[in-house]
């Protein structure tokens, strides 16, 4: 019986022609083996994407993968991109280092093309302080650049150990310039996490650690890779609902968010079951369908035990001004390396070293240090010390995190994070009913969803915003010299089986799922430039937003949801609000003032890396342990296990 049913799972997922299978359909629930999703994910990209010249490499090495021969107009392009030296060209680079020693172990590349692959490895800029210098702009610095760099290098080094790169370094040179780095880079991940927490770039982190865990030659090395590249996993599993990564986030675009599939989704799909492969972001998935790494079982189930409610805490990231109490100077070039993937460029700590680097070496991202510099400067010469140091709004610093799953919704929120601050990427909070139906506010920036922050991606000026599992309040307090007053949500009529509006309040039923958006100011729900009905726009520079999710479960019907949320009392004065949830008590909060849930003051940062039933590991922590039913694994950095 059981060979009965795998064969006719077997026939649904291969028997039928490309077109039939419909990768691309969003699964909210596990389907098949993590070997089933590869191989039908290789076939789907072997004859899908890989459009854009960047991204036209993964599609080769599925083909590779996948026994098809390769597309030598297309490995042309690829070599072509990683020789312009252009922004980004280091995701090409990386995967087509992974062809380069899957070739090794079991060869597919022509030789027509060897000589050329060759060339652009060793004629390839690794870092900043080669001699050589950029005649276009490329992005070095921010955390996932750095490591794409690195691993590059290291890779680089290990295939042509004695030889001379166009640089004048051999091999050996860039593999110890190389590991220098990356030792630094994979500590600080570890006891640190992401700064750019919850990303979409979690997918390129991916395709980095991946090929550090299969082809490093140092096992120190190797080991430590698959360690963060478990908790990048772990941080998944936490904060997915079902395989949609609704968390709130360091870096966020516009099309992640609002067009029903993450960046991240065709890993979610590849490794946990649940997500869509129907996107060009699939650097995580085809490393990952290349390589030996298994996500660890117990994480996996963490992620799609949807059922079982999830409270989760997570602190990520640092403040620069803590820097020292982890051993960390501010007068230390490599140590200012972990500062600018934090996007701490311009920091009154750092700032100094910031401007050393740049100039020393020319390179981006400030060239106006000295204006900044003087800023400080000003603010000592009134005020006797330094009043304002969140002036750089790319700036990804410490983020207390909370996520509240259950089977019918996840909401989640970085608490009091920066406010106030000019604002980039950062995604504050998030509630996620389904794929599409997302609720969350911003403060917009500029029309166009391509640049940061924009309409519906990142803020302008941060909010302050709090939660208490099922509740959030989000504050703005916009100053007058923004051109944009007025905050707004997003709210997609559509997405949701039953919209309601009642008073200050609006309404969404998603099967068992129920959410409710107050605005203190009037807000008038209108199509956005795209023709959808989803924009729910207040005027007012100052305003409050409190978002409460309940379920069927809970509640019952849907009307009795809407009857018990229109009564709550909401009081506010001025930037204060206290609000009577009927589900989480009395909630006050406000713009200056604490959090307070019951009459208790509630702390808005967490002493805890991880503070959830799995997993309880206190901040800088080196050794982390997750367990769920009896099943557990321990992660100790200082161990190499591989």
């Amino acid at each position: 019986m059981k060979y009965m049913m795998f064969t006719m799972l077997l026939v649904w997922l291969f028997a039928m022609p490309t077109q039939a299978r419909q990768p691309d359909e969003y699964w909210s629930s596990p389907r098949g083996t993590y070997e089933e999703r590869r191989d039908l994910f290789l076939d789907y990209y072997s004859e899908n994407g890989g459009g854009h010249p960047l991204y036209g490499v993964f599609r080769q090495a599925a083909r590779a993968a996948s026994g098809r021969p390769l597309e030598m107009d297309k490995m042309r392009e690829v070599i072509s991109v990683i020789k312009s030296n252009r922004d980004c060209n280091d995701f090409t680079l990386n995967c087509l280092l992974r062809m380069v020693y899957l070739d090794k172990r079991q060869p597919f590349f022509p030789a027509e093309i060897k000589g050329s692959i060759e060339e652009c490895i060793l004629d390839f800029k690794y870092w900043w302080d080669d001699g050589r210098r950029d005649t276009t702009y490329r992005c070095y610095h921010t955390e996932n650049h750095q490591a794409l760099y690195h691993t590059a290098e290291l890779l680089a080094g290990q295939l042509y150990k004695k030889t001379k790169f166009t640089n004048g370094m051999n091999g050996k040179q860039h593999m110890a310039h190389a590991k220098e780095r990356l030792m630094k880079w994979l500590e600080y991940r570890f006891r640190f996490g992401f700064s750019e927490w919850m990303s979409t770039y979690y997918e390129v982190e991916v395709l980095l650690l991946a090929n550090l865990y299969d082809f490093a030659e140092d096992k120190d090395i190797r080991s430590k890779a698959g360690m963060v590249l478990d908790l990048l996993m772990f941080d998944v599993a936490l904060n997915n609902y079902e395989g949609f990564l609704g968390s709130a986030s360091g870096r966020n675009y516009a099309h992640s968010i609002i067009m029903g599939a993450h960046n991240t989704a065709p890993l979610t799909k590849l490794v946990f079951g649940v997500g869509t492969y129907d996107r060009d972001e699939v650097m995580a998935p085809v490393a990952l369908s290349t390589s030996s790494y298994r996500c660890p079982e117990v994480i996996r189930k963490i992620a799609v035990d949807y059922k079982t409610p999830l409270l989760n805490r997570q602190r990520v990231s640092i403040n620069v001004e803590d820097a020292p109490a982890y051993g960390i100077s501010y007068d230390k070039e490599l140590d200012c390396h972990l500062f600018w993937g934090m996007q701490e460029f311009i920091h009154p700590m750092a700032i100094r070293m910031s401007k050393q680097i740049s100039e020393k070496y020319d390179v981006w991202p400030y060239r106006n240090y000295d204006e900044y510099i003087k800023k400080y400067d000003a603010q000592i010469a009134e005020h006797g010390k330094l009043v304002d140091m969140h002036l750089d709004r790319f700036a990804l610093s410490e983020a207390n995190i909370e996520t509240y799953r259950t089977k019918d919704y996840m909401l989640s929120c970085a608490l009091d994070y920066r406010k106030g601050a000019p604002g980039y990427q950062q995604h504050i909070w998030q509630a996620t009913l389904g794929n599409k139906a997302l609720v969350y506010t911003n403060h917009p920036g500029r029309k166009n969803l391509r640049w940061s922050p924009n309409y519906w991606a990142g803020n302008e000026i941060l909010p302050r915003a709090v939660q208490s599992k099922n509740v959030v309040i989000c504050i703005y307090n916009i100053p007058v010299n923004q051109k944009n007053d007025f905050s707004h949500a997003y709210f997609p009529v559509k997405a949701f089986d039953e919209v309601h509006i009642s008073g200050s309040w609006i309404f969404g039923c998603k099967k068992d799922g129920y959410v409710a958006l107050y605005s203190r100011n009037t807000a008038d729900l209108r199509a956005d430039d795209r023709g959808e009905v989803c924009d729910l726009l207040a005027k007012g520079r100052q305003n409050i937003w409190i978002c409460e999710t309940g379920s069927k479960s809970q509640w019952g019907s849907f009307s009795k949801f809407i009857e018990a949320i229109s009564a709550a009392s909401v009081h506010d004065n001025g930037l204060d609000i206290s609000y009577e949830s009927p589900s989480e008590g009395t909630i006050s909060y406000g713009w200056d003032s604490p959090f307070y849930v019951k009459g208790k003051e509630m702390p808005l940062r967490w002493q805890y890396r991880y503070d959830n039933p799995y997993c309880k590991a206190l901040f800088n922590s080196t050794c982390i342990e997750i367990e769920k039913d009896g099943e557990k694994i321990i992660l100790d950095y200082n161990k190499t296990k591989r």
